[in-house]
């Protein structure tokens, strides 16, 4: 029985400045923590990773899996004892714009995909050996001197991305246009970053120049939600991550995430996930 390495002492976050849209790595054993802020992520988990966790929770894995990580989440690897092999492929929002990628669905995971969501497809072993072949392809390239190597290299990604796209589980409303798709987006950019500040759908309406209405009708007709479930869903999102990613004390998370009192964070809580905070933390 394979070995499950603990990950909470490594952590790698990708960060690291990329060259121009694209940056490649090979998948190695202190790749235990995956996350990035601002650029979306593939990982091809040819073998060695054994099950993935994060706030959608846990889930196995199988030799060829392709993952697509969106900004802001993060992933931990669980490897077993043999050194896991595959890729990770970071690519900037721009990346879609510059490669007139604007219509791919999976662009949009961070609006359809809720917080227990993960992009997953397992591959047959001839066509992952064929998306082998391009993620080392696009590792030469970019590792070259050669003038136009980006070019080369979003060409071979971009053949990535429209399998990803075909297979990976995002459910878009082909109804919804896309000034409507930019207003959630907004909206929920707009969550991100003042979640921590206010849960009034007024609020973030305000921000956009619109009425309550409006956006609620927006975000309904692109969602299916309403536009305070989102807000609630971010909240329970960010209350699940730091529960289980940090040492924070429940009361100092609850005043981080903008309640008033830990109580009202804890009945928030409970109420959502049918647990105490500290309960949950304990699983």
């Amino acid at each position: 029985m394979d070995e499950i390495y603990s990950a909470q002492s490594q952590t790698v976050l990708l960060d690291e400045k990329p060259s121009g849209l694209i940056t490649v790595q090979k998948l190695q054993r202190n790749h235990r923590w995956i996350a990035h802020e601002r650029n979306y992520q593939i990982l091809w988990l040819e073998s060695g990773v054994l099950r993935l966790e994060g706030e959608f929770g846990k889930m196995s894995t199988h030799p060829g899996s392709i993952v697509f990580l969106y900004p802001e989440r993060t992933l931990c690897l669980r490897i077993g004892l043999e050194p896991p092999k595959g890729w990770i492929l970071k690519f900037s929002k721009e990346f879609f714009r510059t490669q007139y990628l604007n219509g791919f669905a999976i662009q949009h995971a961070d609006i359809f995909l809720s917080g227990s969501d993960l992009p997953c497809i397992v591959l047959s072993p001839k066509i992952g050996e064929r998306i082998s072949s391009l993620a080392e392809m696009i590792h030469e390239v970019m590792q070259s001197d050669l003038p136009n190597k980006e070019l080369a290299a979003s060409s071979l990604l971009s053949t990535i991305l429209v399998y990803c796209d075909s297979k990976c589980n995002i459910r878009v409303n082909q109804a919804s246009n896309t000034h409507y798709l930019d207003i959630v987006s907004r909206f929920k950019q707009l969550v991100a970053l003042h979640l921590t500040t206010t849960h009034r759908v007024a609020h973030y309406a305000g921000m956009m120049h619109v009425t309550p209405k409006y956006l609620n009708q927006v975000v309904k007709e692109v969602m299916g939600v309403t536009a305070k479930y989102v807000i609630m869903e971010q909240l329970l999102f960010k209350a699940s991550r730091e529960l289980k990613f940090s040492n924070q004390s429940v009361k100092e998370i609850a005043f981080h995430l903008g309640f008033s009192e830990p109580e009202h964070f804890s009945n928030f809580f409970k109420s959502q996930v049918g647990c105490s905070p500290s309960a949950y933390r304990l699983k």
